[in-house]
């Protein structure tokens, strides 16, 4: 095999390029463009490529070029070889490189939990890529192509395990410069007064939370609805209005004070968040990394919000979800 490899005549791999690229858009103008090179340059290149072949590739005028018969054949046998090439290439890359771990989730879910949390996860295993997508409906384990989501209630699929994450508590949330415009103390009444700011994919929430504090209200003003809890709570932090949170998902806001308690009236559904992934036992060793350190951040999320953050003595209601539309977490 070495000996048949010294005995090799092969053109200059740049020369050859060229005339590859050259005969597929036969305009040297083109290809100097997609070669990213003069138009003198690929010319050269193709006399070289000439020269070495002692045969004429190209009949060329002022307007254009075209192949010869030669050049014909030789562009054939080229591209064949290039395409062979590349083939190899990205099959080796791909074994070298397994496939990213693929993660669908809820809109919000992924805006205001996962994704400002990646970077954590990628500065300890920055060999493991992820891909995110979302979506609008439960994820379908056995008809996509995914290896996680984090959704609420377990649903039974098979094969797919759960884990646990935080549980669902409600409480309204506005901007600091909003929280001014209500009397002080608070209560859940004043609320009805102002914007509230609704998700279409969580429509029972405020009437969950009112009534949980003790308020059925005859009408809750529609103030303004958004497609997804995400778009309602980056209105009330631009001062728009209140939103009903799910505070494991405002943790970050809150603390960083782009959002405060607009009551202090927290109300648990009986609702969680799970992981949902396919079989653990048979996880590849990427899968069971992303696992352990998304438990880790959920159990740093269920850690309490200090006073300081939250503005208000917290007091806790718990209720049950009626009429909600399971799962949904948008």
């Amino acid at each position: 095999m070495h000996g048949s490899a010294m005995s090799r005549r092969l053109p200059p791999l740049n020369a050859l390029r060229a005339f590859d690229v050259a005969a597929r858009m036969m305009n040297f103008t083109l290809a100097a463009k997609e070669l990213n090179v003069s138009q003198g340059a690929v010319s050269r290149h193709v006399a070289q490529l000439e020269a070495f072949l002692g045969t004429k590739l190209f009949y060329r005028n002022h307007r254009d070029v075209r192949l010869t018969a030669e050049g014909v054949k030789y562009a054939q046998s080229i591209r064949i070889a290039f395409d062979r090439v590349d083939e190899a290439t990205r099959s080796l890359l791909r074994a070298d490189r397994p496939r990213p771990l693929r993660i669908k989730l809820f809109t919000t879910v992924a805006i205001k939990w996962l994704v400002p949390r990646l970077g954590r996860f990628h500065a300890q295993h920055p060999n493991i890529d992820v891909q995110i997508t979302t979506t609008g409906s439960r994820v379908r384990f056995d008809a996509e192509d995914v290896d996680f989501t984090i959704q609420i209630q377990r649903v039974a699929q098979p094969g797919v395990h759960y884990e646990r994450l935080f549980e669902i508590e409600l409480q309204p949330v506005c901007c600091g410069s909003f929280l001014g415009h209500m009397p002080t103390p608070r209560q859940p009444e004043h609320l009805l007064h102002h914007a509230l700011l609704h998700s279409m994919q969580r429509p029972n929430d405020w009437r969950l939370w009112f009534e949980a504090a003790g308020i059925t209200p005859d009408a809750i003003n529609e103030g303004l609805t958004f497609g997804n809890s995400a778009l309602a709570y980056q209105a009330a932090i631009d001062g728009s209005g209140i939103a009903i949170a799910h505070r494991p998902l405002v943790r970050d806001d809150l603390s960083s004070g782009r959002l405060v308690a607009a009551s202090g009236i927290c109300v648990a559904t009986g609702e969680s968040y799970y992981l949902a992934e396919r079989d653990p036992h048979e996880a590849s060793p990427s899968a069971a990394a992303f696992r352990t350190w998304v438990l880790s951040q959920a159990a740093e999320c269920t850690a309490k919000i200090s006073p300081d953050t939250a503005r208000d003595s917290p007091r806790r209601r718990v209720a049950r979800m009626q009429g909600s539309r399971p799962g949904c977490a948008g």
